[in-house]
């Protein structure tokens, strides 16, 4: 075990090709590694940070974008209530203005009915003298 621990701490010190690398070469191999790893964090810091603001951007954009259409929802919902009273309204004075119109046809019914052929003859003949009463009133005096 022990012998296995020393070939492993050798080799800790060996470079890929087999040889030493003396401790002052390991050390800045160790800062420019550290280096490397601090500017590929700093890097991948900033790219999620203009992700997340891209991203917040877009969000705000829908946002907006959805209380437009919430807005026009609302103006349609209005518009439709009111279309919705209209339309009842018109409904009850369409119901009322049928109504009057079957009540008329069937007194137009009854005095049709009432007034045979004889009984319009006597009336065509009593306007046509009352016309000519009035027309001689009317003219000649």
């Amino acid at each position: 075990v022990v012998s296995i621990r020393r070939n492993v701490e050798a080799g800790k010190h060996k470079t890929a090709f087999g040889r030493s690398v003396n401790p002052s070469e390991l050390g800045r191999s160790k800062q420019h590694i550290a280096q490397d790893n601090d500017d590929f964090i700093a890097s991948e810091s900033d790219q999620q940070m203009l992700l997340m603001k891209r991203q917040d951007d877009e969000l705000d954009a829908l946002s907006a974008s959805v209380q437009r259409i919430g807005g026009v929802g609302l103006t349609i919902h209005e518009e439709l209530v009111g279309q919705e009273k209209l339309l009842g309204e018109l409904s009850l004075d369409m119901e009322t203005t049928s109504n009057r119109l079957d009540f008329v046809q069937k007194r137009v019914a009854m005095v049709l009915k009432k007034a045979s052929l004889k009984g319009q003859i006597m009336m065509i003949a009593f306007l046509v003298v009352l016309f000519i009463i009035l027309f001689v009133l009317v003219f000649l005096t």
